[in-house]
């Protein structure tokens, strides 16, 4: 036990490391954006990024907690109509900017699977993106070091982007990131290391129709 949480810790520090965890970012976060605008725009349309971001903006309700199913949408909390036209709109960004999406994984939970769907026309929902705020540490930690392989790992085609769908505590409790606003994604590169990331860049859902609108026709 004590073997694993020195590996799970030492994972930790060397993904800060990788993601030049230097100086305070936008909003505060730790990690420093290396690229914004045109600059971020132009690296992810030659491929081979991971986005890292959270579902798009939500209807401001706490459905009662004991009556959850993961497999009922009418029991969670779920896209409001502001967050299904940001979706449809990022997507449509991404097309006119020639960014090219391949996987997409989202956590199970309705508001994640359709922002993927409507945003990507696609999505495979994955428990290690879901929810994890109750977990105990020890596993917390080993979802972190999961999700961590996921940004280190080069999509599969070539000239296309990974897209992972998640949650707050994700963006917060394992990296550090801004979770605000709602659909905010975050941009990182597999390697050099093998194994590790770096942290490229940040784009917030209002930033999409204007950066489409400069995009030449």
């Amino acid at each position: 036990m004590k073997k694993q949480r020195a590996a799970l810790a030492l994972s930790a520090v060397l993904a800060l490391l990788a993601f030049d965890a230097t100086g305070k970012g936008k909003e505060g976060q730790a990690m420093k954006p290396k690229l914004s605008g045109e600059a971020l725009v132009r690296a992810m349309a030659g491929g081979g990024y991971v986005i890292l971001m959270r579902h798009q903006a939500t209807d401001p309700v706490a459905p009662d907690p004991a009556l959850f199913d993961i497999t009922d949408c009418t029991t969670q909390r779920n896209l409001s109509e502001q967050g299904k036209q940001a979706a449809q709109q990022m997507g449509e960004a991404f097309g006119k900017l020639g960014i090219q999406v391949g996987q997409v994984l989202t956590s199970p939970y309705c508001r994640c699977v359709e922002t993927g769907k409507l945003a990507f026309d696609k999505g495979e929902p994955s428990e290690l993106l879901s929810v994890f705020d109750r977990l105990p540490p020890l596993q917390k930690d080993e979802r972190g070091a999961e999700i961590r392989k996921l940004l280190a790992t080069p999509p599969a085609a070539p000239g296309t982007n990974t897209v992972l769908i998640t949650h707050t505590g994700t963006l917060l409790y394992s990296f550090g990131l801004d979770t605000q606003p709602e659909g905010i994604i975050h941009v990182f590169k597999p390697g050099p290391v093998a194994g590790l990331s770096q942290y490229v860049g940040r784009v917030e859902p209002s930033e999409w129709l204007s950066m489409a609108g400069q995009a030449a026709p």
